[in-house]
Order: structure tokens, then C-alpha cells, then sequence
């Protein structure tokens, strides 16, 4: 826990200046970001090129929202001090010409960590998948979500002058630039209220029903605005809903550009395939052939105990045993799955067996063939 001063100088420009002490929760914010990045194919060595580079953006993620997030909290507590002193109708204005540069570079870190996923995104189609979007939207899940939570305790500590990580010790203390103070420092801070009990102010809600993102409420259902009291609960989840919206269309609509940016800038570069892919397409090719196509002569004939067989367990019998292909080339030639040629071969070979057994007891019962 790290003790702070702020000094606070009158609008009048009086020479007289104020101390606030508040207690700093120790820095969490880095630690707060929990990642789990999905990968289509597991990897086991933590060497593997993805897996460093995704820790390589977990680290630079969590880095610059942790500095965003703590600059937030000084612009908010000067935003508060503003805001005490003003007018109730000015209040909200000052709010939000606070609020929307912070917004601004809290979607600006997000964006940066999306275009990393997404580049990387691209660079490793096997493991990420068919849908990099997808999988780099995915990725910034947990840095969207410890966004909003402070994005709500910004608009705690903005209105309120504290919230869970920032607690006031002290109330304003005058001093006079140049003389030495003495002020005795708390060890410990008061208790931290729940934030789902917080309350906001009347003035904050006049900007609600002007955006759009919130129904048209009846005037009967509209609260006072022109005054310091609280707003009751439904009103506080209001507010704070409208905020979750309108980061998350400004979040949106920047992935979006970001997401064009990059995909413009991979297809201006032209495509080289190593050796091993293209050792791979070729091999991709073999199972685009269908039934027996394409393939040489058999390595064992079997023909003489396949009459009883479907023409299907025929296929997939003869391209396991005769040919020896793989169980997923068959599967391929037969447009099938694995499991669907599974079937076909321990059915035909299940028949097989059965017809072998028949003959067999059917040679024994036989007194043309006793010696």
C-alpha cells in the first residue's frame, strides 16, 4: 500500500493550497490479466515459435494497460477535484472531457494487442485455425474484461474521489508553498465498500438517453439531474451499462479498421512456400484422388474372399489390406470420415472371418474329404 499526496491549487489563484492524503492499493493490474490463448494444435515444448511470441503480446499487453490503468486513477482524482468545485450543471461536461481521452487510450492498447494477435494470427494458420479474427478476438477476452472493471472504478473514483484501489486518508489540509508541513500519515485505510453498492450521481445521468445506446425512457421514469443526489441502483447499473456500450463500439469499430489494415498489408505481399509446404501440398493432392485412382498395383490380392461384401466394405477393404494405404487416406477416398472407414473394414472383415469359419466346418462335415 503506497501513501500520496496531491496538492491542490484554488481556481481564484489564491496562494493558498490544500493537501489530500489517499492510500494506493500496491500496483495489481499486470498480475490481474489472466491469458489463455487457444491453439488448434497442442504443442507441448514451451519453445514452439507461437507460444513465444503469444508471451511475448501477454507481457506487452498487460505492461501498457497496467501504465494506462494507473495514470487513469491521477486523471480521475484531478477530474474529481474539478468537479467538486464546479456548478452542477457544468459537472458532467468536465466529467466527460476527462473521461473520453483515457477511453481513448485504453481502446488504442486493446487495438495494439489485437493487430499483434492477428499478425501472428496469420503468420501460424496450422495451430491458430481458419478464423484468425476470431481467434485474436478471443485472445484480448481478459484484457476486455479488467478494462471494464476499471473503467468502472474510474467512474467510481471520478464521482466519488474513491473507490476500491484509491481510498482517502485525509481531508484537505492548507498549506503555504515554500513552509514545511507536518502531517501524520494513517498505516492503515478505511474499509473498502462493495462496488456494486455504489450509487451515482443525478448529473451523470442527463448524458444517458442522448446517445442511443440505452430504450427511451418515459418522463415519468426520468430522475432529477440537476442536482448532487444519488441515483438509486437500476439508475447506477444504467450508467455503467452505457459505459460498457460505448467502450466496446469504439473498441469494435477500431479492431475493425485494424483488422483491414493487416490483411491489406499481408496481400500486398506475395506468397513463397518453402520447400516443406509445398512437399505438403503435393501430398495434400493424393487425397483429393478418389477410389482407386491413381494408385499402383496391389500388394497383396484378397479378391477371392471379398464376393459376400458390400460394395462400400469392398472399397475400403481392398484400399486397407490390398493397398495398405493409411486408415485417413482411405477415409479421404472414400469422402468419408475416419471413423465412418473404421466401420467398413472391421465389417468386411468381420464377414471375412465368418465365411472362412463356414468353410471350414462345412470341409470337416464333408465324407469326400476324410483321409
Amino acid at each position: 500500500m503506497v501513501v500520496r499526496a496531491c496538492r491542490l491549487f484554488p481556481a481564484d489563484d489564491k496562494p493558498a493550497c490544500f493537501l489530500i492524503l489517499y492510500h494506493f492499493a500496491d500496483s495489481h493490474f499486470e498480475n490481474s490479466i489472466e491469458f489463455t490463448v487457444p491453439m488448434k494444435r497442442n504443442n507441448d515444448t514451451s519453445q514452439h515459435p507461437l507460444r513465444v511470441a503469444v508471451e511475448a503480446i501477454n507481457n506487452l499487453t498487460a505492461q501498457e494497460l497496467g501504465e494506462c490503468f494507473e495514470s487513469g486513477q491521477h486523471v480521475a482524482l484531478m477530474a474529481h477535484h474539478e468537479i467538486e468545485l464546479a456548478p452542477v450543471n457544468q459537472k458532467w461536461g468536465i466529467f466527460f472531457r476527462n473521461l473520453v481521452p483515457w477511453r481513448r487510450n485504453l481502446v488504442s492498447g486493446l487495438t495494439n494487442s489485437y493487430r499483434r494477435y492477428f499478425k501472428l494470427a496469420l503468420a501460424h494458420p496450422r495451430e491458430v485455425g481458419d478464423y484468425p479474427d476470431q481467434w485474436a478476438l478471443q485472445a484480448i477476452q481478459p484484457a476486455i474484461r479488467i478494462t471494464l472493471e476499471q473503467l468502472h472504478d474510474w467512474y467510481i473514483l471520478a464521482c466519488d474521489g474513491e473507490n476500491q484501489y484509491v481510498r482517502k486518508v485525509s481531508g484537505s489540509i492548507p498549506f503555504v508553498p515554500g513552509e514545511t508541513l507536518s502531517i501524520p500519515i494513517p498505516l492503515s485505510a478505511p474499509p473498502i465498500p462493495s462496488v456494486n453498492s455504489w450509487r451515482a450521481p443525478a448529473w451523470l445521468f442527463q448524458i444517458s438517453p442522448t446517445l442511443g445506446f440505452i430504450g427511451t425512457l418515459k418522463s415519468t421514469h426520468v430522475p432529477a439531474i440537476d442536482s448532487n443526489d444519488k441515483l438509486g441502483a437500476a439508475y447506477s447499473r444504467l450508467v455503467l451499462k452505457l459505459a460498457r456500450r460505448l467502450l466496446l463500439w469504439e473498441l469494435g469499430s477500431s479492431v475493425e479498421k485494424a483488422q483491414n489494415e493487416e490483411i491489406a498489408a499481408a496481400g500486398a505481399i506475395p506468397a513463397q512456400r518453402s520447400t516443406g509446404e509445398q512437399a505438403r501440398e503435393r501430398k495434400k493432392q493424393k487425397h483429393w484422388l478418389k477410389g482407386f485412382e491413381g494408385l499402383p498395383h496391389k500388394e497383396i490380392d484378397l479378391s477371392m474372399y471379398m464376393d459376400r461384401l458390400t460394395e462400400r466394405q469392398r472399397m475400403a477393404y481392398s484400399l486397407r489390406k490390398e493397398y495398405q494405404l493409411r486408415l485417413s487416406e482411405v477415409a479421404d477416398r472414400m469422402g468419408v470420415n475416419r471413423k465412418t472407414a473404421y466401420e467398413y473394414i472391421e465389417s468386411a472383415d468381420s464377414k471375412i472371418q465368418q465365411a472362412y469359419s463356414n468353410e471350414k466346418r462345412k470341409s470337416r462335415r464333408d465324407p469326400n474329404n476324410s483321409p
